[in-house]
C-alpha cells in the first residue's frame, strides 16, 4: 500500500504543530521501539482487501485499504505541566487533514475515519493512541 500521498498530506497540514516526527512505520512494534520523541505521528499500513467487480471481469477489482495513524504524546511534561500538544488537539487536526482527502483522484475515493483506540499509556505519562482510516480504490493492472 502506497501511503506516501497520505504522509505528505499530514506533513503539509500539521506543519504548524511542530511535531517531532511524522513518519511511516512498518508496524506497531517498529514505531513504538523507534520513537523517543514526542509529540510524533507514525503512519502504519493495516490491511488491504480486494473485491471482484462482476460486471467488468476477473482482473478488475476494487480494493479497500485501511491504515493507522499512531499518535504519541506526553500527557505530562517533566515539570508536571500539561504536555505541549494534547491528544484531543492532535486527533482533531489529524482528522481535519485526512477526512475527505483523496490520495489519487483518478483511482480512489476520499479517506474516511473508521475508529480509534488507546494502544498504551506508560507510567511516565507517554500516551499512544491509534486512529484508523480507510479508503477504496480500483486496482490498476497497467500500473504495477
Amino acid at each position: 500500500m502506497d501511503l506516501k500521498p497520505i504522509l505528505q498530506q499530514l506533513r503539509d497540514q500539521l506543519v504548524d504543530l511542530q511535531l517531532r516526527e511524522i513518519e511511516e512505520a512498518a508496524g506497531l512494534d517498529a514505531a513504538m521501539r523507534s520513537s523517543r520523541a514526542t509529540p510524533s505521528i507514525y503512519l502504519l499500513p493495516l490491511s488491504e482487501r480486494g473485491q471482484r467487480l462482476d460486471h467488468t471481469g476477473v482482473p478488475d477489482q476494487i480494493e479497500y485499504r485501511l491504515f493507522g495513524v499512531l499518535q504519541v504524546v506526553d500527557v505530562m511534561s517533566p515539570e508536571g505541566t500539561v504536555g505541549v500538544v494534547d491528544l484531543a488537539c492532535l486527533r482533531r487536526r489529524v482528522k481535519q487533514a485526512l477526512i475527505g482527502f483523496v490520495a489519487d483522484a483518478s483511482m480512489g475515493d476520499p479517506v474516511l475515519f473508521v475508529g480509534g483506540e488507546l494502544v498504551e499509556f506508560e507510567g511516565n505519562g507517554r500516551l499512544w493512541w491509534s486512529d484508523e482510516f480507510g479508503f477504496s480504490g480500483y486496482y490498476d493492472r497497467s500500473n504495477p
